[in-house]
């Protein structure tokens, strides 16, 4: 960090009430992220709301999408009994803290520390993790399902409108040489299934709330062995099942029927939502591709890997093929 940015995150920082904050750079991907700890010993995240690749910015990193993601993890805070990422307000009492950086306005964010570490694979085939991920999956759904959401029309969707948006992302890859023709073809046709598979009740922005992103770098194994899921950037309006289709392909295929049963509970899964987890896993998949598509440090990757996900996961999904153990780990 140079002296230009010191000076700003010692400014930032005196914005909230903190104790001799110090702010220790992580990473730098969707936002920039740093961990702070104050004279108290009180660890923080805080969030610089500025990608990496200009074109990864979107709803999630303007004022009023922020705002509301901010606002669903206070009531998330509030409505958990267990320990959760929470916002911390500035000393005006607001959630989001606006500074000039270069000359353009840049938002931040301060949400209190979850001490543990990123989930890796090899913490996977265990009894208690699979079933932490499947108590905690169902247990946000269930805080979704009675939460009333603010300024959900600020955030980003993973509906049926997503899909139909990605395939034609896909396709004008052809035109830049990253994707054959054929392949562009079977992706669209893929996700024409998914929607179809949806049926027409739910809108194209689908029926309820998502976290929208999840995965082994969103998700914390606390000290003390508990499962909790974090990064809730890309959260907002799609369907539940987007989510467990996610935390699914995180897992052996051998432990994905328990951590089903987990996350269902009581009541048996149908043949319905098994198909469209299938989907949802492809819709994953394809939302990796378009997410990095603006990124030019992706596209040999893209190029190499393209034909292989048309050719062993989507061409046998498109021919009713069950995709729950088939697509890798």
């Amino acid at each position: 960090m140079n002296t230009l940015i010191n000076e700003q995150l010692t400014h930032l920082l005196s914005l909230y009430d903190l104790e001799r904050p110090v702010a220790t750079f992580l990473r730098h991907n969707e936002n920039r992220t740093y961990r702070v700890q104050d004279g108290s010993g009180k660890k923080y995240l805080l969030r610089i709301h500025d990608p990496f690749v200009p074109d990864m910015a979107g709803l999630q990193h303007r004022f009023e999408g922020i705002a509301a993601e901010l606002d669903m993890l206070e009531h998330w805070g509030r409505w958990n009994e267990r320990e959760v990422q929470i916002p911390v307000r500035n000393g005006q009492g607001g959630l989001v803290t606006t500074f000039e950086s270069s000359g353009k306005k840049v938002h931040a964010s301060l949400l209190t520390w979850l001490e543990g570490r990123d989930l890796i694979k090899n913490d996977l085939p265990c009894e208690n993790t699979v079933r932490g991920l499947g108590e905690q999956l169902a247990n946000l759904h269930a805080f979704f399902d009675q939460y009333e959401p603010a300024g959900i029309e600020a955030r980003p969707h993973q509906g049926k409108a997503y899909n139909v948006k990605m395939a034609g992302v896909i396709r004008s890859g052809v035109g830049q040489g990253l994707f054959a023709e054929e392949d562009a073809d079977t992706i669209e046709q893929t996700l024409d299934l998914v929607n179809r598979r949806l049926g027409d009740a739910d809108g194209d922005e689908g029926p309820g709330l998502i976290h929208g992103d999840i995965g082994l770098g969103n998700t914390i194994l606390t000290e003390d062995g508990g499962v909790r899921l974090i990064d809730f950037g890309f959260y907002g309006r799609g369907y539940a099942l987007t989510d467990t289709a996610m935390a699914v392909m995180m897992l052996p295929a051998d432990w994905r029927e328990r951590f089903l049963d987990v996350y269902f509970g009581n009541r048996r899964r149908t043949e319905n939502e098994l198909r469209q987890i299938d989907g949802f896993m492809l819709v994953a998949i394809i939302g990796y591709y378009v997410f990095h598509f603006g990124n030019a440090a992706m596209h040999d990757w893209m190029r190499g890997r393209m034909p292989m996900l048309c050719r062993e996961y989507c061409r046998p999904f498109l021919a009713g093929e069950p995709m729950l153990e088939r697509i890798g780990f």
